[in-house]
């Protein structure tokens, strides 16, 4: 039984922390309590906590929406009194998660008080940005793409590549994939520019449809054939939201790589027992979590669109790859 106690444990938590003992010094602030469960209290401070992690709500949606949520709360703090009587905040397995969620939160709060220095971008910004990515706005495209992943592709890259050289449509692609004994996955999508990473988007602008760009990747090889492309160009009114959140993102990112690198090189870390030999590298190892991540700006498109024939033709003739 244990083992399913600590692995329901992290859903938990965030909740559970709102449903403890109110903060030290919360009555004397005058906190509303909403409710009182066996004697422990649930503040309106808690409630409004919970009720933001809903969103915007109008006026006709939050008092049910409150009543829920407290009714939520009553059985976290209910749940919450019965782990401790059975002293389960004294398990060594739920204090290790416990402790690695607060060191989680707190390295995280800092990480975001850092990023919010991010200052809006200039309107000369912008246009520069604008300007140097013809491929998302002045010149954007949405691609029906048909991709031949192939594995263990990249060993035979060239003369894969020489052989569909002449090739001008998928089925022969897939046809000459098949004689010459590849195995392959076959799929087809309908992306824009902004949904690709933007070395991608700026590769496949150079092409028109009909061609080939060949990706090779450590895992496997892909093909990606461009069955259709349209030009859906987006002007500068339009961009300039999407850029100027992308802009204040990336520079986010980068105060916080900056910010973790200081700290990495101030700081005095050992490495013990059998990671002796490890030594510690100047820039953060991962992707760190206080900025959103940096993707192309998107324009507006309806990605609900329905696919022309032309498009379910395609995915249709895929299929039978």
């Amino acid at each position: 039984m244990m083992k399913k106690t600590v692995l329901i444990v992290p859903a938990l938590l965030l909740v559970m922390a709102g449903c403890s003992k109110h903060e030290e010094g919360a009555g004397k602030g005058g906190s509303q309590v909403v409710a009182k469960v066996n004697g422990s209290e649930i503040t309106v401070h808690q409630l409004n906590f919970a009720l933001s992690k809903l969103g915007k709500l109008d006026a006709s949606q939050l008092k049910p929406a409150s009543e829920k949520i407290l009714q939520q709360l009553v059985d976290m703090e209910l749940l919450k009194q019965k782990s401790v009587a059975e002293k389960l905040d004294r398990d060594p397995n739920v204090l290790q998660v416990l402790e690695a969620s607060r060191q989680q939160v707190l390295a995280q709060a800092y990480l975001q008080k850092i990023a919010a220095k991010q200052a809006a971008p200039s309107a000369d910004e912008i246009s520069k940005f604008y300007d140097a990515h013809p491929e998302l706005f002045s010149e954007r495209n949405v691609y029906v793409i048909q991709e031949f992943v192939i594995q263990d592709g990249g060993a035979h890259a060239s003369e894969i590549e020489a052989g569909i050289n002449p090739l001008k449509t998928a089925d022969d692609l897939g046809k000459w994939l098949k004689e010459h004994g590849y195995t392959f996955t076959a799929n087809a999508s309908r992306k824009a520019a902004e949904q690709l990473p933007l070395e991608l988007a700026r590769r496949l602008n150079t092409l028109k449809a009909g061609d080939t760009l060949i990706v090779n990747s450590q895992s496997a090889l892909a093909l990606l054939f461009l069955a259709k492309v349209d030009r859906q160009p987006v002007d500068m009114d339009k961009a300039k939201l999407a850029i100027q959140q992308f802009l204040v993102n990336a520079g986010q990112q980068a105060l916080v790589k900056n910010e973790v690198t200081s700290l990495r090189k101030e700081a005095k870390v050992e490495f013990l027992g059998d990671f002796s030999q490890m030594k510690l590298e100047s820039a953060p190892a991962t992707a760190l979590p206080a900025a959103e991540k940096a993707n192309a700006p998107a324009a507006k498109i309806d990605k609900n669109a329905p696919i022309s024939e032309h498009d379910q033709a395609i995915q249709k003739g895929l299929s039978g790859l």
